[in-house]
Parts: structure tokens; C-alpha cells; sequence
């Protein structure tokens, strides 16, 4: 059997979770528990330069260490990553290290993982990163979002609205990358201004970080639910975060399809992650892109998983794309085969566990309305939108094939599985 504490550091801190537990369950690691690897992980940090920089590269999500043992649930905080961080760093090497998360511009890096850090930086007082982060929070101008203007020359075959889609996989693979860059940039902004305004003591843990501070301000037109942020807020554990961060702008203008053309929104380049087969295969080069487009550009939690064949969409109706809610928290997951329509909203709490095993299962969030006498292409523009939320550690098993009507459980107490819910939108 191989000898955990003889693997290079790189190769201790690459293994998957389960691959540590088979190895600590097997032969001469019988002897040797979780917590003896962490001590080994902290004494060989502080010892060891290179170790230290793979640390790093771990908690920037960097490959190989990604989907590492570290970012499993810590005894205090959901990451034990940040924990061994703050064990074998002294204070000065801490702050460093929370500053290059909190800015980096890896897309890998999950927003709660960012804004846990975020949270860390504040408590270990940014100091000397101070000018730094001011410098990041004024930096970013806010992404274009698609105007009235620009809908009125987009082309419709009478049912959808049609945009130029690159032909070949590099290419679309590109427009992703580029989304994830935008989206990531604005992140790094948007969090340096909160930690820099906690360390000027405007905003704290009792107030939360102030309602303008937001992608979609408080002004705009969104589909708001106080009951759906209640849910988000009670899982995000950071008060650096917000639920107003995962009100998400279908609209927002991300990347050119080609040099010179317009912009693609988020809700496009959605449909064509949902509907390219690349995106649906295991591919080595194509998933981890996708991962990053899912954890920057709509902000899915660490250890959150989007499965083969399942997806995200958004589909505006008439010419309205509101920002509604998507919220996927840590270790959730959507099953092969599951697809969120999230024109209402989704909202899933930690754990929850959603289709599989490729059952082809729709989570519709808008229900299709038609009064008496109209033609059937009347409803087409009509809808009630309703949000689905799933509760801590819920299950939509497998055999619900099929469609999910969220609006169909509107003002029942529970849906037809436990912890399966439907929430109304605010007046």
C-alpha cells in the first residue's frame, strides 16, 4: 500500500476525497486518522517553500487540486482549505495569502470560497493590502447589459430569437472563457469594495454589506422573493455575501461570438452550453472550462455539481429577461439529465440532490397561461413565474421524470417531496 506521508506534497494534496479515505482505510494507514494528515499538510507547509506555493495553488482551485480533499468541509468554516491556510501562515503571509484570493483572477475560485476568504481578510485586518484593494474596487467598470435598442435588430425564427454561434469547439470554448473573465473581474471588484469598506468599519457582520453594493441594485427591475433570500442566506455562511448576489442578469452583455460583433448575454451563451455536445461529454479539455464559466459567471458554490446532460437555461418572453434567482449551494447536486429553467428562480440549499442517472427531468419556473378563446400561441408570452426551492439535504429523486410545474405547488406547504417547495415572487 502506498504511504500517504512519503508522497510529495504535490501528489498529498491532488487526491480526491476519495481517494484519501481508500487510502487511510487500506493497510499500514489503518493506523492514521483525517486529523493526522492535516498536522503532516501544516508542519510540512511550514518547513517546506514548495509545499507552501502548492497550498496556494490549492486554494486559487488551480489544477491539479481543483476538486482536492482539502475544500471538504472544515471543523469551523465549509472549507478546511482555508483552515490549514490559516494554521500555517503566520500573519503576515495570511493576510498576503487572503488578499491574492479575494483578487484573483482565476475563475476556478468559487464566489463563496471567495467571500469566506474575504471574510477572513477582514478579521485578520488587510493592513497593508489596503491599497491594493482600492485599487481593485475602483478598477472594474460594470458590465453593459443589452438595451431596448440593440433587442429591436435581433432576428426571430417566430419562437426564439437568433444570435451568431461559432462553428467550431475552440471557438465556442473562447466565448466562455472570455464570460468567465468578465464575470470573474467584476467579482474581485465587487468583493475588494466590501472588504475595504468593512476595514473602514461602514459596513459589519450585524449590518450585512449594504443593499447598493450589488450587481442588480435594489432599483432595478428583478424578481424578488423575501422567503427565497431567507433560505440563501441561511446558507451562505458569510456575511460578506449576499442573496441579492445571486439575483442574475440573463441581459448582461459578456463576450463577442466574433471581433467586431455584439456581445452575447449570459442567458445565450447558457443555450449554448445546454445544446453543444461538447458540453455533454466528459471531455478533459471542455469540462473544466464549463465548470469555470458555471462557478464565475453564475456563481455556483464549491462542491456544487452540474452533472453530463444537465444544465441551466433562461428563455426571455416578449423582450423582457428580469434577473431572477439561481442559487446552488455546497455539495449540491444537479443529477445527469436535470435541466433548471430559471425564469422564476431556483434556490437549492446545501445538499440537495436533484434527477440523475441521465432521467430527463425539467424544473420549470414559469407556467404557461392562456384565457379563454385565445389561440395556443398566446401563452407562448404569458406566464406565472414561480421559484423552486429545495431545502437542506433534499431529494427529487430519479422517477420524477419529467416536468416539474413549480406553480402548480404555489401556497401548498410542501411539494411532492420532502423539502420540495414552491415560493411566490413579492408583490
Amino acid at each position: 500500500m502506498i504511504d500517504l506521508f512519503s508522497l510529495d506534497p504535490a501528489s498529498l494534496l491532488r487526491l480526491t476525497p476519495d481517494m484519501l479515505a481508500a487510502l487511510l482505510e487500506g493497510g499500514r494507514e489503518r493506523a492514521r486518522t483525517n486529523d493526522d494528515v492535516h498536522r503532516h499538510v501544516v508542519e510540512t507547509v511550514q518547513a517546506d517553500g514548495a509545499a507552501r506555493a502548492d497550498l496556494l495553488r490549492a486554494c486559487h482551485f488551480e489544477a491539479p487540486f481543483g476538486e482536492s480533499w482539502l475544500h471538504q468541509p472544515g471543523r469551523k468554516t465549509p472549507y478546511l482549505s482555508l483552515e490549514l491556510l490559516a494554521e500555517a501562515l503566520g500573519e503576515g503571509e495570511l493576510r498576503a495569502a487572503l488578499t491574492g484570493i479575494v483578487l484573483s483572477p482565476s475563475a476556478s475560485i468559487p464566489f463563496d470560497y471567495r467571500a469566506l476568504a474575504a471574510e477572513g481578510l477582514v478579521l485578520a485586518g488587510a493592513r497593508e493590502h489596503l491599497a491594493e484593494l482600492t485599487r481593485a474596487a475602483e478598477a472594474a467598470e460594470p458590465l453593459p447589459w443589452r438595451s431596448t435598442a440593440t433587442k429591436i435588430g435581433v432576428r426571430s425564427d417566430g419562437v426564439d430569437h437568433l444570435f451568431p454561434i461559432p462553428r467550431n469547439v475552440e471557438e465556442r470554448l473562447e466565448l466562455l472563457r472570455a464570460a468567465s473573465a468578465a464575470k470573474t473581474r467584476e467579482t474581485t471588484a465587487l468583493l475588494a469594495r466590501r472588504v475595504v469598506r468593512a476595514c473602514a468599519r461602514e459596513t459589519g457582520p450585524e449590518h450585512g454589506v449594504g443593499g447598493a453594493d450589488t450587481v442588480v441594485p435594489p432599483s432595478a427591475k428583478a424578481l424578488r422573493s423575501a422567503p427565497a433570500e431567507r433560505l440563501i442566506a441561511e446558507d451562505l455562511g458569510t456575511w460578506l455575501a449576499t442573496p441579492a448576489d445571486y439575483l442574475v442578469p440573463w441581459d448582461q452583455e459578456l463576450a463577442e461570438p466574433a471581433p467586431g460583433e455584439a456581445p452575447l448575454t449570459l442567458a445565450e451563451l447558457l443555450r449554448v452550453t445546454l445544446l453543444c455536445p461538447e458540453f455533454k461529454l466528459p471531455d478533459v479539455t471542455v469540462r473544466p472550462v464549463l465548470l469555470d464559466f458555471y462557478r464565475s459567471v453564475l456563481r455556483i458554490s464549491g462542491r456544487a455539481i452540474i452533472g453530463l446532460g444537465a444544465g441551466v437555461f433562461h428563455v426571455e418572453h416578449g423582450v423582457d429577461a428580469d434577473p431572477s434567482y439561481l442559487y446552488l449551494g455546497r455539495d449540491t447536486v444537479l443529477g445527469k439529465g436535470t435541466t433548471l429553467d430559471c425564469v422564476g428562480g431556483v434556490v437549492l440549499q446545501r445538499g440537495a440532490f436533484l434527477g440523475g442517472g441521465f432521467m430527463p427531468i425539467l424544473i420549470h419556473t414559469h407556467k404557461h397561461i392562456r384565457k379563454r378563446g385565445e389561440p395556443g400561441s398566446a401563452e407562448r408570452k404569458r406566464v406565472l413565474p414561480a421559484i423552486f426551492a429545495a431545502e437542506a439535504g433534499a431529494r427529487l429523486p430519479m422517477h420524477a421524470i419529467g416536468l416539474f410545474e413549480t406553480a402548480d405547488y404555489l401556497g401548498a406547504d410542501s411539494g411532492p417531496h420532502e423539502g420540495i417547495r414552491a415560493l411566490a415572487l413579492d408583490d
